[in-house]
């Protein structure tokens, strides 16, 4: 395992390797929450980064060139190493123009993010409830056939099936979040999503508790993934139900 580290030490590194390859092109440095940390602030300070750990930003610059990818690309490894993500990155005329084709990602990130270095590149911006419902109704879809689909070619095997169920918890959870926004709930956290999806929904909360509680996809091993996954399977059903009815 590496050694601890704080958030600020790699967000710091990192800024100083944007800087190099930016110039004075660079707008903005983000820290943002990615869905597999729901409930965690998007913190650049002094919290500690542990081996497996990720911190996710967003660099916006003036314009954003070939040449620059490729002076990019050989820190890229550096990055892993230090516990960071591949920065997302914009040229500043990109960014509005990407909030329709988007909406759950930047949605996400409008809320919950915190800027290191430069301006808010989200001030004045916003995803429209339209863009966030329709990428909703395909979410949703997408992941009961994906979960139907996955469950058959798993043929019975528990180990197939537990990282059917580990892969799918990090977009449930994004789903309920964006969900929960576009009925006006802040809900982050895995026992706010479940009340949410229980006292506002009407879903079995107990039959999505197992996969939106659980934060580390390896722990799935140790559950019976076979007795739980019908029940998981209806309350997806039922949520993409209440989904349709959206459009009608």
């Amino acid at each position: 395992m590496a050694p601890a580290r704080s958030r600020r030490e790699a967000v710091d590194g990192l800024l100083v390797d944007l800087r190099a390859v930016f110039e004075t092109r660079l707008r903005s440095l983000v820290v943002y929450e990615s869905h597999g940390t729901l409930g965690e602030a998007p913190s650049s300070g002094e919290d500690e980064l542990h081996h497996g750990d990720h911190v996710h930003t967003l660099v916006v610059v003036d314009e954003l060139r070939h040449a620059d990818l490729a002076r990019m690309a050989p820190l890229s490894a550096g990055w892993a190493k230090r516990g960071l993500a591949v920065p997302l990155t914009l040229g500043q005329a990109e960014l509005s123009r990407s909030l329709d084709a988007f909406p759950l990602e930047f949605s996400q990130m409008i809320a919950r993010h915190a800027v290191v270095y430069g301006e808010d590149p989200f001030a004045g911006l916003s995803v429209t409830d339209a863009d966030l419902r329709r990428a909703c109704e395909t979410e949703v879809r997408s992941h009961l056939l994906h979960l139907r689909q996955g469950f058959i070619q798993t043929d019975g095997d528990p180990g197939a099936l537990a990282r059917l169920v580990a892969a799918s918890a990090i977009p449930l959870r994004a789903l309920l979040v964006n969900i929960a926004r576009l009925h006006g709930v802040d809900a982050r956290t895995p026992d706010q999503l479940l009340h949410f999806a229980g006292e506002r929904l009407g879903l079995p909360a107990e039959s999505l508790r197992p996969v939106v509680g659980h934060r580390n996809s390896e722990r799935f091993n140790d559950l019976d993934v076979g007795a739980f996954f019908p029940g998981y399977l209806q309350a997806v059903e039922r949520l993409a139900a209440l989904v349709d009815e959206w459009a009608r």
